[in-house]
């Protein structure tokens, strides 16, 4: 049953790491990260598995939002 499913389940917080990613450089270092969400966060967030989405980065926050809305939203 997916957490969406639930109606009191509206919200979800967990802490989560940023994974290093890709090809290290010459020096050894990565450049990229990534962060694995279950699908029932995705679900309480209204998406699924290969939903493309916007990312947005500014102000110490990372902004996720589904792609396929109309508009993005701008003030968060």
């Amino acid at each position: 049953m997916r957490c969406c499913d639930h109606p009191e389940k509206t919200a979800m917080v967990r802490k989560k790491k940023l994974s290093p990613s890709g090809a290290k450089d010459e020096s050894g270092e990565y450049h990229n990260v990534h962060v694995n969400l279950h699908e029932d966060e995705l679900a309480v967030a209204g998406m699924e598995i290969g939903d493309d989405v916007f990312v947005r980065v500014r102000e110490e926050k990372i902004i996720i939002q589904k792609a396929d809305q109309d508009e993005v939203e701008h003030d968060f």
